[in-house]
């Protein structure tokens, strides 16, 4: 009698698992992806300032969109090439209102595992407004493909964390508080302005960094960098305004000039340092256009 009971039981559930599944199916098979897509870059573009360009989009199950071939702009900013950018909602808690996004972006299709960031978005509202999260890694990246106007060889490991409680966009943000750490190697700046036409190109095989912010305002928690031209270390605070191309510095940098630099130095007219003198130097103001004040 048990038995019996036991086996109807199990083909109940049985028949329950195959209507869900199938109807689970059924909604995914007809669901408007081409709306999700334009919604999705209608979105991000809202709410980090961000504007997708693509060659190719595709469906990424159950709830997602995978671009290839992507162009990244930003205002006043040189666009960023990626090989393939990924997006997934959080269904569950779309259906609740809420907005859980994970973005990954590779930006060589060739390696499954350089050059890759992750980010995931947490908000109360699928706007990505109210209180919201996010939380992020870097591997392996090309910082010429970041900074290419400055940098021409670099790769950056890194993370960050960050939360607001204000009803701004995630792009228009600037309270809140987070934390930036991250560690770029084999680094070779270029084109650093020293007036009258003159540019002065530095070589890192190491740089380190870490940002504290609390409403706005960040604390330089880390900063150093070591190579063939010297080291450094610094200090100081960056305040956060929208557009983040205005945001101010105030950095006190203390430099150790290497073999490098002191070969450098003549021909660009600047005045002998001796090799392992430390010099402080301050740089200030806005993170678009920062001068450097002895």
């Amino acid at each position: 009698m048990i038995g019996n009971w036991l086996d109807a039981r199990k083909e109940r559930l049985a028949w329950i698992a195959v209507g869900l599944g199938t109807f689970g199916f059924g909604l995914i098979s007809t669901f408007p992806y081409d709306a999700l897509q334009t919604r999705l870059v209608s979105e991000l573009n809202r709410a980090t300032g961000i504007t997708i360009r693509a060659e190719e989009w595709s469906v990424a199950w159950p709830m997602g969109i995978e671009w290839q071939r992507v162009s990244l702009s930003f205002p006043e900013w040189d666009p960023i090439e990626l090989a393939l950018l990924k997006a997934n909602v959080g269904l569950l808690q779309a259906l609740g209102g809420a907005l859980v996004l994970d973005v990954s972006a590779r930006s060589d299709a060739a390696s499954p595992v350089a050059g890759v960031t992750r980010v995931s978005l947490s908000a109360s509202s699928l706007t990505a407004q109210g209180p919201w999260s996010a939380t992020g890694r870097l591997q392996r990246v090309d910082l010429s493909r970041l900074f290419g106007r400055y940098i021409s060889r670099g790769v950056i490991d890194g993370e960050f964390a960050y939360r607001a409680e204000s009803n701004h966009p995630v792009s228009q943000q600037v309270g809140g508080e987070g934390t930036w750490k991250a560690d770029a190697t084999d680094v070779a700046i270029d084109r650093i302005p020293l007036g009258n036409g003159r540019t002065l190109s530095l070589t890192f095989t190491k740089i380190s960094g870490g940002v504290e912010c609390r409403e706005g305002a960040c604390r330089v928690t880390a900063l150093s960098g070591e190579g063939v031209d010297g080291s450094f270390t610094g200090e100081g605070t960056i305040t956060i305004q929208s557009p983040m191309r205005n945001s101010r510095l105030a950095l006190t940098v203390t430099l150790v000039p290497g073999t490098g630099f002191a070969a450098k130095a003549p021909a660009l007219g600047l005045p002998p340092l001796p090799v392992g003198s430390p010099i402080t130097v301050k740089i200030i103001g806005p993170l678009a256009q920062p001068r450097i004040a002895l």
